[in-house]
């Protein structure tokens, strides 16, 4: 079966009943809301702004019309009408919904320029600079290019993978105007919502090295040319939750209770006096580097350079409360691959998990890491948490709450001790108190023996862990050097296999040297993880933890047929084992990177909220799902979409490319459905009216949002 999407009906109604009761047809646009979209905006390019735009617009409203292109022209009318506060009020709910849509931000930035709100405005301006090379306009006061507002253009004009690095760093001087430079925030807060509080303060991580030598470091080639792009030798930053202090302070300590505080230094050769009642001494600090110090009692603390008190680490247990919580993100773990032979492949993770549940039918939602990470951590798909596209540097709302948010609110010391800092930019990563990151050196056996000091150190609080692994991830060999015990494994034909160019991870292709890099790198995690879960047997008991090891998506390097949501690159990995979890099952049941989120909510006590996509799978007492989505929504790119069953897998593609805003119309989108055993093999495809009754709601309900209807506003002009 081949079925082609259709453009037909003019009348709302006959679109309604061709979507929900008749499965002759996948998918129709809605000519009538169309109809009236072209219209508007037709009158919105001459500037007609009256009784007939208003009435344009209620009809669209009332034809089934995007709520967000409504905002925006409700928006463009009441600027129109010299109401700037009721327009950005419009803007800002159409941003909500669609926050990478270039009319949002060009309404936004006029509306925030008329109320005086010039930073806003300039942020606003920054992303169609980023995308599109608009000028931004400078007519406002020269008083407003504070730091602050700089470094928040900054943020917007960069990508929005790799923090604290910057791409474009903005400055301002009467002159010369604005100006942009790659360059790295270090010794500093970097420019976060107001609403993460307080701030993330960046330093350098040192653990047994000379005191100082990773400042001078970074201080001696954060301006050298090309430092971001080159991830300044995927140096590691300690970014940490701090608030400035100067001359003294006090932390009060209550009777009967520790904490351990960081404190970071800001100068070289700066000494610290810590005085207590039983303790009055000097000790030096290391500049640009926490120094901790577990205290039992009040102290006062002075020194003669600024200091930043990072947030404290509360010890002690609370019955209400794991002792420890560890999640373990295997970037690319493709578990298709790995399921027919897992225990030879990874012994210690097989052994260790025997003893839990491993999901074996779990799906990715994506097929790369920057929109799969903000997806597991809200339990929400993409288009509904707006993070899709990574040169967007747009923030999580602030009402979407993070599973590593709810962690912290519960009282656990939250860290994230290894991680490539994608989720600064956009918000991802905002429940954790402390970040250390290398934008690609994330390997398995350094975050394995970082976390066990970690634990070594501070192991009597309630801890919520999360360590991102990159050693399997696959690169392009123009881009990336393999393990060198895969290099000298290779023969010499092998060796010279990889791409010649550099092309995206998803894309690359089955060769010897992607494939042995692979098999060794999968080796190298599962001996590093050995060591991990020995130290957790030792330490912890079983109802003490909560284990969960998951990658973001699969790998290309062994589809024998590129396809980009096919089950290498989809088919991902998800394990548990600790409190809570039934032990010895490996679980056939469907399961979505968005069911993360309500499991690992079920398991520690945490609520979850309505926004959430994901379900709590029928193995622990929930609803489970019958369908699970993976799909790529890669800016000018078609659009992809596997939607599996147990038994079938409808597929989709389109021939138009989805836009930056990620919407994409689907009036010509092919569609198919397949046994899973077959899936897009040619001769196939299979159909029958119980098949299309299962699969359409369910599919046109997924891509709500996505679908574009064939409306889109054009590209940025100057504002």
């Amino acid at each position: 079966m081949r079925n082609e999407g259709s453009v037909g009906s003019t009348a709302s109604q006959k679109r309604k009943d061709i979507m929900t009761d008749d499965f002759t047809v996948f998918w129709q646009n809605n000519a009538r809301a169309q109809e009236f979209f072209d219209h508007l905006l037709a009158r919105a390019e001459r500037n007609a702004y009256d009784d007939d735009f208003l009435a344009a617009l209620a009809a669209y409203r009332e034809a089934g019309g995007a709520a967000a292109h409504a905002d925006i022209f409700a928006a463009e009318y009441l600027l129109a009408q010299g109401e700037a506060e009721d327009a950005a009020l419009c803007g800002e709910r159409a941003f909500r919904s669609r926050p990478v849509e270039p009319q949002v931000w060009r309404v936004l930035a006029r509306a925030y320029a008329a109320l005086g709100r010039y930073a806003d405005a300039l942020v606003m301006q920054g992303y169609p600079l980023n995308f599109f090379k608009v000028p931004i306009s400078l007519d406002m006061p020269a008083s407003v290019l504070t730091p602050a507002t700089l470094n928040r253009l900054s943020r917007a004009t960069g990508k929005a993978s790799y923090a604290p690095y910057a791409l474009s760093r903005m400055s301002y001087a009467p002159g010369t105007g604005l100006t942009a430079e790659s360059c790295v925030f270090f010794e500093e807060f970097l420019p976060v919502s107001e609403h993460i509080s307080p701030h993330y303060y960046v330093g350098a991580y040192t653990d047994q090295e000379v005191y100082g030598n990773k400042r001078w470091l970074m201080n001696a080639i954060r301006n050298v040319p090309g430092l971001a792009e080159n991830v300044g030798g995927d140096f590691t930053f300690d970014i940490m939750r701090g608030t400035r202090a100067s001359g003294e302070v006090c932390i009060d300590i209550a009777e009967g209770t520790q904490a351990i505080i960081p404190i970071y230094g800001t100068a070289d050769g700066q000494s610290l006096t810590a005085q207590s009642e039983t303790v009055c001494d000097d000790i030096r600090l290391n500049p640009a580097t926490p120094n901790f110090f577990r205290l039992d009692e009040t102290t006062h603390f002075r020194s003669d350079a600024d200091v930043i008190i990072g947030t404290p680490i509360r010890l002690g247990h609370s019955p209400a409360r794991r002792k420890l919580v560890l999640n373990i993100l295997v970037d690319a773990l493709p578990w298709t691959l790995l399921r027919t032979d897992f225990a030879s492949h990874m012994p210690a993770t097989a052994h260790f998990f025997a003893r839990g549940t491993i999901f074996d039918r779990h799906f990715s939602v994506c097929e790369y890491t920057y929109p799969s990470l903000p997806t597991i951590e809200t339990g929400m798909y993409p288009h509904h948490t707006g993070i899709f596209n990574e040169w967007a540097a747009i923030e999580l709302d602030p009402t979407f709450v993070t599973i590593a948010e709810r962690a912290r609110a519960s009282g656990y010391a939250t860290a994230n001790l290894m991680s490539e800092g994608i989720g600064i930019w956009n918000g991802t990563s905002r429940g954790y108190d402390r970040l250390l990151v290398t934008p690609y050196r994330t390997l398995a056996y350094e975050g394995v023996e970082r976390t066990i000091r970690y634990l070594d150190g501070c192991g009597a609080a309630d801890h919520f862990i999360f360590l991102h692994f990159n050693d399997v991830h696959p690169w392009s060999s123009e881009l990336f050097q393999i393990s060198t015990a895969a290099q000298m494994e290779l023969s010499l034909a092998g060796r010279l296999a990889g791409e010649k160019k550099k092309i995206p991870s998803p894309y690359l292709r089955p060769s010897a040297f992607y494939q042995t890099a692979f098999w060794q790198a999968v080796h190298d995690t599962d001996r590093a993880l050995g060591a991990l879960f020995s130290y957790i047997e030792q330490h912890y008991a079983e109802g003490e933890y909560l284990v969960n090891l998951y990658s973001d998506h699969g790998v290309p390097i062994f589809s024998a047929e590129h396809y980009i949501v096919d089950t290498h690159m989809t088919g991902a990995a998800w394990m548990m084992r600790g409190a809570g979890v039934p032990a010895g099952i490996v679980a056939d049941e469907l399961t979505s990177a968005v069911d993360m989120y309500p499991t690992f909510a079920h398991l520690c006590g945490f609520p979850v909220g309505e926004n959430v996509d994901g379900v709590l799978p029928r193995l622990l007492g929930g609803t489970g799902r019958d369908i699970a989505y993976s799909n790529s929504l890669y800016p000018l790119k078609p659009y992809f979409l596997a939607a599996r069953s147990r038994t079938h897998t409808f597929c989709l593609e389109t021939e138009d490319v989805a836009a930056i805003n990620g919407t994409v119309d689907l009036a010509r989108a092919t569609t198919a459905i397949y046994p899973n055993a077959h899936e897009r093999e040619e001769d196939c495809a299979v159909d029958s009216p119980a098949l299309r009754a299962f699969f359409y709601p369910r599919v046109r309900a997924f891509l709500q949002g996505i679908g574009s209807n064939g409306e889109q506003f054009p590209p940025p002009k100057e504002i």
